[in-house]
């Protein structure tokens, strides 16, 4: 009895040994299903349709996180274990993707092991040379308080055009060479998780050109010859240059004051990143309030990377205030921008940054040139401008950006402005009918689609003193045909007005 009592006590303690029990992805703090909801995308759907892509997925990274994401929208354990079981069959290419591979591990306690990949993520951050960051996961190891350092100070316009008679918009320029070092976001380049992309790991691959509008839009609307977004224009990049491409991943983010922030070069926590881009399902929790976004969204998640890479120009969404913080922080640095989703642009207004909006590009003398496309505005003189209402359509918040930005312009440099609202998609015709009816040489809106496209084409072929200032438009198929086909006459919302004159 004593013997059989023994071998039941070793099989217990065996039990507990081998199958530990201990919580999955303890430190979730988000509503995994929030961008989906605002966005209007229905759950169940999207569900279903992630677990057929997913079918089809051979690399493990990206088995990993479909099954991470479908373990939070279903909340389910048997998720959690297999995408750890898929990370865990990845092989890292470089010391950096061991430390995301190791905090990820971490993040959603794989194995109930998350003090010991805590320590492995940290000792490959030290190779690489980020002791700061290296530091923030010992101190986790060891149950200390983080003490992370944040500078939360918010950029504004600082313009002053008093006495000027005319000012000239567009001459700057963001140039391209070969072997030039780019650093771009992840999304929406390599991966696009909101329109079931998910088959490749975030690091390299295939360059996407197309994302989730391709669910719904003919192609005729989607244009894939052209492609949209930051990957439809590394791609058009990529096809001129030999460049070097580097998304950024694994940023992290803090939480301070109910604000998330992405860190510079030292760890010093100063980018404000939105909850939605945060809310991604993708993205890994160290603690509630310190998050590993894996696919980066914006300039605001670039700037450790950019630096530490030395990259001469930077790729990514420009449509909150902290990525306009960062497009100057790196200016500053030598590091150039390239914002097609220019919403925010309009906040580095006098601040003599290297960034250009919603450009034209052309390839010259071996470069490939975005921007440098001078449009003249005399004092007073009528301008039709689009503004959106925003609350009835989602995303129509974009016709806003030439308001915004002029609205700013005429505070010191006085201006006829006349302002026609949208608050729907199909409604670009007013613009041009009131550029008509006032004789007016100057449109700033935005080409989206093919009826915007129509709209300003047939304004721009009346007479080649109309002029078009793009905004939020070349991350669009449309928006880049109307530019390269009017590039004498359409311009962009340079943040630098009268640079070099």
């Amino acid at each position: 009895m004593k013997k059989e009592l023994a071998i039941i006590a070793v099989l217990v303690i065996f039990v507990l040994v081998w199958n530990p029990q201990f919580e999955y992805d303890a430190n979730l703090s988000i509503d995994s299903y929030y961008v989906l909801d605002a966005a209007g995308v229905d759950k169940d759907q999207y569900f279903n349709s992630l677990i057929d892509a997913f079918e089809k997925t051979r690399d493990p990274w990206a088995i990993g996180d479909s099954l991470l994401v479908l373990a939070r929208l279903d909340n389910n354990t048997d998720y959690y274990k297999y995408a750890c079981d898929g990370f865990k069959r990845y092989s890292p290419k470089t010391v950096e993707e061991k430390a995301i591979l190791y905090e990820t591990f971490a993040s959603l306690n794989c194995r109930g092991s998350r003090i010991h990949y805590l320590r492995q993520a940290a000792h490959y951050w030290k190779i690489l040379g980020l002791k700061w960051r290296a530091d923030i996961l010992e101190k986790l190891a060891n149950d200390k308080k983080l003490n992370l350092e944040f500078e939360t100070s918010e950029i504004s316009p600082n313009l002053d055009l008093s006495g000027k008679e005319e000012i000239i918009i567009g001459s700057t320029k963001v140039e391209i060479k070969k072997d030039d070092i780019i650093v771009t976001q992840a999304d929406r380049v390599l991966r696009d998780w909101l329109g079931l992309q998910l088959r490749q790991s975030p690091f390299d691959g295939e360059i996407l050109r197309v994302f989730s509008e391709r669910l719904t839009y003919s192609e005729e609307e989607l244009r894939e010859d052209i492609g949209w977004h930051e990957g439809g224009r590394l791609w058009d990049i990529e096809n001129a240059l030999d460049v070097e491409h580097i998304p950024a991943v694994g940023t992290l983010a803090a939480k301070k004051d109910n604000k998330w922030y992405a860190p510079d070069e030292n760890g010093v926590f100063r980018f404000e990143v939105p909850l939605d881009k945060v809310s991604y399902p993708t993205t890994r929790f160290l603690t509630e309030d310190l998050a590993m976004i894996i696919d980066s969204h914006g300039t605001n998640m670039l700037v450790e990377q950019a630096v530490r890479n030395n990259a001469d120009v930077v790729i990514a969404c420009c449509d909150h205030p902290g990525k306009i913080k960062a497009v100057e922080y790196l200016s500053n640095k030598g590091i150039s921008a390239l914002c097609f989703s220019d919403l925010e642009l309009y906040l580095a207004l006098g601040h003599d940054v290297n960034a250009v909006g919603s450009a034209a590009f052309e390839f010259k003398e071996n470069k490939l040139v975005f921007g440098n496309k001078h449009i003249t505005i005399r004092k007073n003189q009528e301008i039709v401008v689009t503004k959106a209402d925003v609350g009835k359509t989602y995303a129509i918040w974009y016709y806003d950006a030439p308001y915004m930005y002029f609205s700013e312009v005429s505070k010191t440099f006085p201006l006829e402005i006349i302002t026609i609202t949208v608050d729907d998609f199909r409604q670009t015709e007013r613009v041009y009918a009131a550029a008509r009816e006032a004789h007016a040489d100057i449109v700033a809106s935005r080409v989206f689609n093919s009826y915007d496209y129509t709209q300003a084409k047939a304004w721009l072929e009346e007479s080649k003193g109309h002029k078009l200032l793009l905004f939020h438009s070349v991350s669009y198929p449309y928006g880049v045909l109307i530019s390269q086909e009017f590039p004498e006459q359409v311009g962009f919302g340079d943040v630098n007005i009268n640079r070099n004159i």
